[in-house]
């Protein structure tokens, strides 16, 4: 069953808590089970069907994944909808994920994960990709902050820095709150990596944002 963002009825709250003025609870129903920070829902599992995506840009990430990744990168956990599935898609995949908010990894570990056996990076996106080894053939880009994406998403350092960790696909779930701040990821792209397709969400603001980058595996 599909799961209704809009019309969402949970049968039971498995966890709330309330810090630093964010509201992060763990909801489920007998199809789903979802995590909400602030009200909006960032991760669905479906109870059935761990590996299936539920979420409406989902189906867009989708749509531009590689034929295949063998190193693959999440900026910003969540609860893990994109590595359960890349997990499932690619079994021998080696997948790093890093989080800022170490309640989100925690949740994660307890109520989401499935089979998967991501490496969890409890650190800043930047701060991971200026001192890990190696490049990534895949990589998911998808921070939020409380009214959109969060400031490093608009300033040359994190796309530098991408440039020396990349080595085939990017994809960017973007918020923007403006036109400019489209405008302005996409220059920062063409930059320092190359230019980005951009994808439109029919009825909400993400924008999904991809581009190839042929930097070499090391």
């Amino acid at each position: 069953m599909n799961f209704n963002l809009e019309g969402r009825h949970a049968d039971t709250m498995l966890h709330l808590s309330c810090r630093l003025g964010r509201r992060l609870c763990v909801l489920e129903n007998e199809q789903h089970r979802w995590l909400e920070i602030d009200g909006v829902v960032q991760s669905v599992r479906s109870h059935g069907d761990p590996s299936r995506l539920c979420l409406p840009h989902q189906d867009l990430l989708v749509q531009w994944l590689p034929e295949q990744a063998s190193r693959i990168l999440e900026l910003g956990l969540g609860g893990g909808d994109m590595i359960r599935h890349l997990a499932g898609r690619w079994p021998a995949a080696e997948l790093h994920c890093v989080d800022l908010d170490d309640e989100v990894i925690e949740l994660y570990r307890h109520y989401f994960q499935g089979e998967e056996r991501p490496a969890l990076h409890l650190q800043e996106a930047h701060a991971f990709l200026l001192q890990a080894d190696g490049r990534f053939d895949l990589i998911l880009l998808d921070l939020f902050s409380q009214d959109g994406n969060p400031p490093l998403l608009f300033q040359p350092g994190i796309y530098q820095i991408l440039r020396e960790r990349l080595a085939g696909r990017l994809l960017i779930n973007l918020l923007p709150r403006t036109g400019l701040e489209l405008e302005r990821v996409l220059s920062l792209c063409e930059r320092w990596l190359s230019p980005a397709r951009v994808w439109p969400l029919p009825g909400y603001r993400n924008c999904i944002l991809m581009l190839d980058y042929p930097g070499q595996m090391s």
